[in-house]
């Protein structure tokens, strides 16, 4: 049986539902489907595949909130590590304990919590109110009295795009079906 058989008895009903006629499915279609399935060579034991147990749509949901979790992190090791560095880039005048609780510690625990399940939405929503506060911080650093202002007018671009990304992110995955084991 080659992957492009058709298994007999399966239902089709995939977004696709390419190649998938009545009652007939190919092992693809159904790989894609459904957490795992089993594919069976001539004279070699059957061999079983096995997907997350995460469905979401599109499946690159899963993938882009573990990237901002990644960049999270990265953004949270700069504030922790150099909250000077981030004092002087934005020209913030606040003490560098403020800075490295609100920047780099909030940061770092977003970013660890997307790393190790992607799917929290809690966790999306939480960076959401996070951008929150950055807009109205990179905004009060925006004025024209700032000498380091266009600094905080990239950063504010960024942190834009970012916010409308986790919230795209947040209401996706919360519409998340987890499969049961």
């Amino acid at each position: 049986m080659s992957l492009a058989e058709p298994i007999r008895g399966v239902r089709g009903g995939g977004a696709s539902g390419a190649g998938a006629s009545g009652s007939d499915m190919s092992a693809w279609e159904n790989f894609l489907r459904s957490p795992s399935t089993s594919l069976r060579l001539p004279g070699k034991p059957p061999i079983q595949l096995a997907t997350d147990r995460v469905r979401a749509k599109p499946a690159v949901t899963p993938q882009i909130s573990m990237m901002i979790g990644m960049t999270a992190i990265g953004l949270g090791v700069w504030g922790t590590l150099f909250p000077r560095s981030v004092k002087r880039t934005f020209g913030i005048a606040a003490p560098t304990a403020a800075v490295l609780a609100t920047f780099g510690a909030r940061e770092i625990w977003t970013g660890f919590k997307l790393a190790e399940d992607p799917t929290r939405t809690d966790v999306l929503w939480a960076r959401v109110g996070g951008d929150i506060f950055d807009i109205a911080v990179l905004s009060a650093l925006a004025r024209p009295t700032n000498p380091k202002a266009g600094n905080a007018r990239m950063a504010l671009g960024a942190v834009l795009a970012i916010t409308a990304l986790d919230v795209l992110t947040a209401t996706r995955m919360g519409a998340v079906q987890r499969n049961r084991v």
